[in-house]
């Protein structure tokens, strides 16, 4: 096998190789919502809302702060 032909193979695996994860940073301030509660667009008014982003802030372990829709 030619160095051009491993240089070829190398990089075409590591193009589809998977990214490691990265870690979150801790001082987040926003996060975006990509999941509603299942009733469309009826979030029962901000505090509807307010809850809804509180309790995906808690499920992905960002709790222990107060989101705001």
């Amino acid at each position: 096998m030619s160095k051009m032909q491993f240089l070829l193979i190398f990089m075409v695996l590591a193009m589809v190789s998977p990214a490691p994860a990265l870690a979150q940073d801790a001082k987040m301030s926003f996060f975006l919502v990509s999941m509603g509660p299942g009733n469309g667009a009826d979030l029962g008014g901000l505090e509807g809302a307010d809850q809804h982003c509180g309790t995906l802030a808690e499920n992905s372990g960002a709790g222990g702060r107060t989101w705001r829709a």
